[in-house]
């Protein structure tokens, strides 16, 4: 699937810290996972009204995720994470994020994800609530959904 920068309708400024730039002078690959998480918890948080603070017995986990490191970011680049909920089964959401430097329309770093319902209370999967699928569709322009 194919996604434009309008096709995103979350995001989240990023602040690059000085500890995140690696000997080869630019942020380091791992510290690129922990912005992805900042996006997906704003995205989570607002649109799912989940509260991170308290553990909720309903959450999402991530199962599976595939990076592409296409250009470097460094110290000095002020930089977003969009987040894009496209697709929702019975069990599982996928979700596509992108870290953009301000200025651009092309991802320097994408994100694909798969994130599983889990109950918190008897670590077992959990099918995605209703309230959940009406919320995401009511904030995405497009969502696939899979009977």
């Amino acid at each position: 699937m194919e996604f434009q920068l309008s096709d995103f309708n979350h995001h989240l400024d990023i602040q690059i810290r000085f500890n995140d730039v690696d000997g080869f002078r630019h942020v380091n690959n791992s510290i690129m996972f922990e912005y992805f998480d900042l996006g997906r918890m704003s995205y989570l948080s607002e649109i799912l009204k989940l509260n991170y603070e308290l553990v909720d017995d309903e959450n999402l986990v991530i199962v599976s995720t595939k990076t592409d490191f296409i250009l470097p970011i460094h110290l000095g680049d002020s930089l977003k994470v969009y987040t894009k909920l496209f697709q929702i089964g019975e069990k599982s959401v996928s979700m596509i994020q992108w870290l953009i430097k301000n200025g651009d329309n092309k991802p320097s770093v994408t994100c694909l994800s798969v994130l599983a319902g889990f109950n918190t209370a008897t670590e077992t999967s959990m099918i995605i609530p209703d309230k959940w699928k009406k919320l995401l569709t009511g904030f995405e322009k497009e969502l696939l959904l899979n009977k």
